[in-house]
């Protein structure tokens, strides 16, 4: 089961969060989903070189925060917190210029970026769109992710791998990655590399250890 559904979904409301967390009325809620998928896409496209991980959505009231993780997060506020303004306008106008609703930016910094999936999905998408030698690239990444504490790491590449004529799928694991088991903390993300000679799809599955591991040191 854990290879054929999005480890990330098979995990939320048992051991994960949900991203947007707010009621409505059931005439208001689809359209407060559809507003919430406009604020992620706006935020992943336009500062994904700040390294974005996950936009999380509060609404209480008139007011909509948006929490952004981030591995970068001088380059989302900018000199001063000049680009953050700009987020703010740009967001606040996606909600309506005449909306009574006030957008609220918080940012969160990743504290190990390598373990996240997302982060790390965009790293190898940016070195391979660089045309580096994608056996390289994987060693690497993986090398990185376990330095940093991970206790396993799973990458899969998929396309024209250093720009091959026939399209074919790399796999690269280390360490433990148990898709099954709702207890183990698992990053997943895709993402996807648009190369001169075609496109590549990138996969990152990241074991963070188990939960209740955590819950036990707190104690």
């Amino acid at each position: 089961m854990g290879q054929k559904i999005n480890p990330n979904g098979y995990r939320v409301g048992i051991t994960l969060p949900w991203i947007s967390r707010w009621n409505a009325s059931k005439s208001d809620f689809s359209k407060l989903i559809v507003e919430d998928a406009k604020i992620r896409k706006h935020v992943m496209k336009n500062y994904e070189f700040a390294g974005v991980s996950q936009v999380d959505i509060e609404r209480s009231g008139e007011n909509v925060t948006v929490i952004i993780s981030t591995a970068r997060p001088g380059l989302l506020i900018g000199r001063k917190g000049r680009k953050l303004d700009e987020m703010k306008a740009e967001l606040q106008q996606l909600l309506g210029k005449n909306s009574n609703r006030i957008v609220k930016v918080n940012i969160n910094e990743l504290g190990r970026p390598e373990l996240d999936s997302k982060v790390v999905a965009q790293s190898i998408k940016e070195q391979l769109q660089k045309r580096m030698p994608f056996r390289r690239v994987l060693k690497k990444t993986l090398a990185a992710s376990m330095a940093a504490g991970a206790a396993g790491i799973k990458v899969r590449l998929a396309g024209r791998l250093g720009g091959a004529e026939m399209a074919r799928v790399m796999v690269q694991t280390e360490g433990r990655v148990p898709l099954t088991t709702l207890d183990a903390d698992i990053s997943y993300s895709l993402d996807i590399a648009r190369t001169t000679y075609g496109v590549i799809g990138v996969k990152v599955w990241i074991n963070r250890g188990n939960f209740s591991d955590r819950s036990r040191a707190s104690v």
